[in-house]
């Protein structure tokens, strides 16, 4: 299947999610060569221009936001085709799920749950430092990656949907999910940074019970209770919460602005506060100990070792290579000095590439002391990663087309043949390894999208950097034909 590609840039891969305002994909983002995500706005709202005209002035404010929660938007635009306009945001991919994807297993451990909230309102602290109110802080615009980190997404497009709303019907309530307006939301009034700590106060007490704070069989009776009724305290559905947790839940509840936290830096620090005053119950489990250390091999007793090799062989064949310069040696350095200056660039953007970069060239001088074919594995891999990136061999550009669906398995057949010739040859298998990297690197490119590109790059390197280890190593102890006397 063919995928679509907004603004001659963005090649939109992958459906992640679909909601009333639009629709999220994971993408390619072809001019930097980077994964990222793109949300296409409804066709409802694309045929309002000055809903467009705002959104786009949001989502430029909102770019300026840097912190490691809050997910970065990289740019903003509109796709014209057949005559529809199609406005997009692109922002920061983040691998993991929404608070709303990690709800549906029940509510969370305390200590995890006042984590989260801590690390919203960090995200938020810094936002509304740069007079940027979220406005639709609920689960499903809160990621969670697999470290526990917290990023916030969908900063810029609320103002811009509140300020429409505001405009086409009088008020703003058709901005923002009920179960965490905040009041002066509901009654169509002017919202500032206390909007948004109403709405932790919303998901902290969903995050804490497995429920929002109002619940109803309409939208309208959930409204009718943020504006009328006070929330049960989560302790009557979870009686191990500390008194603290509740205080802290019914300030940032309360119906009126004046009456919340001042500010996100005030909510934290009494959330902060709350958790640590709240006993033993709200401590967060031990964590699992993972046994790390390796007990030493004991030796075999069926290989008895009386008289110890002569160690002189070794120590020749590191003076060999040290003192004595190869072409392959000369190939292995080269690939050094590349890989070090690739991981200085913004040639590769995604997944660590910079840093594996700058290891490989590390790895790979050290490794020329012991093997120029071991260096050669290790410190071309990136090199080549950075060339087949560059390369035009790519299905965002030439598409699914016969005769480069064959030149990309006819560079995959000889790049098996040069990873053999390489693991066989341990002389000047250097030259045949490198000539692995770039062919089987660039039919990588043409076959995968980007996500899958540099994961199986990294297994690659490890793999083949392990693989000609071992052969090295097996070689260089190897006995060398001395005999018993």
């Amino acid at each position: 299947m063919e995928h679509r590609i907004l603004g001659e840039r963005y090649e939109l891969v992958e459906q992640l999610g679909q909601g009333g305002m639009g629709t999220v994909h994971r993408a390619v983002d072809h001019r930097l060569r980077r994964t990222v995500a793109v949300k296409t706005l409804s066709a409802e709202l694309a045929l309002q221009p000055e809903f467009r005209s705002r959104f786009q002035r949001e989502a430029h404010a909102a770019a300026a936001l840097n912190h490691p929660g809050v997910a970065t938007v990289h740019d903003v635009g509109e796709d014209r085709a057949d005559g529809a306009v199609e406005p997009y945001l692109v922002m920061e991919y983040v691998e993991g799920r929404t608070l709303s994807q990690v709800l549906r297993d029940g509510a969370m451990p305390v200590a995890q749950a006042v984590e989260i909230a801590g690390q919203v309102l960090e995200a938020l602290e810094h936002s509304h430092k740069h007079a940027i109110v979220h406005r639709d802080i609920k689960p499903g615009n809160v990621m969670l990656t697999a470290t526990g980190a917290v990023k916030v997404v969908d900063f810029g497009i609320a103002k811009a949907l509140s300020e429409m709303a505001t405009r086409l019907t009088g008020t703003g309530v058709a901005v923002g999910t009920p179960a965490y307006l905040a009041p002066e939301q509901i009654n169509g009034q002017e919202t500032d940074h206390r909007t948004d700590l109403y709405a932790v106060g919303c998901l902290l007490y969903e995050l804490l019970t497995g429920r929002p704070p109002y619940t109803g069989d309409s939208p309208f009776v959930v409204m009718h209770q943020h504006l009328a009724a006070e929330p049960l305290p989560p302790s009557r559905l979870r009686p191990e919460l500390p008194p603290a947790l509740d205080a802290l839940i019914g300030t940032a509840l309360h119906k009126s602005r004046e009456d919340r936290f001042a500010d996100a830096s005030a909510m934290r620090a009494a959330l902060d506060e709350a958790a640590t005053g709240g006993a033993t119950e709200a401590a967060a489990p031990a964590p699992v100990r993972t046994p790390t250390t390796v007990e030493p091999a004991s030796p075999s007793p069926a290989a008895p070792s009386p008289v110890s090799p002569p160690a002189p062989p070794p120590s020749r064949r590191l003076a060999k290579v040290v003192l004595r310069p190869t072409a392959e040696g000369g190939v292995a350095v080269l690939g050094c000095v590349l890989s070090l200056a690739i991981s200085r660039t913004d040639m590769i953007e995604v997944g660590r590439f910079h840093q594996v970069a700058l290891l490989a060239a590390v790895a790979g001088a050290l490794a020329l002391l012991w093997s120029a074919r071991l260096a050669c594995a290790v410190a071309w891999g990136p090199v080549a990663e950075a060339v087949a990136a560059w390369s035009e061999l790519s299905r965002g550009y030439v598409g699914w087309d016969t005769h480069y669906v064959v030149v990309a398995l006819v560079l995959a057949l000889v790049a098996a043949l040069c990873l053999a010739a390489g693991w066989r040859d341990d002389r000047t298998g250097g030259f045949a390894l490198v000539a692995f990297w770039f062919t089987a690197l660039t039919s990588v490119w043409f076959f995968l999208d980007d996500l899958r590109k540099i994961g199986v790059f990294y297994v690659l390197l490890l793999g083949v950097t392990l693989a000609v280890g071992a052969q090295v190593l097996k070689a260089r102890t190897r006995p060398t034909g001395s005999t018993a006397p």
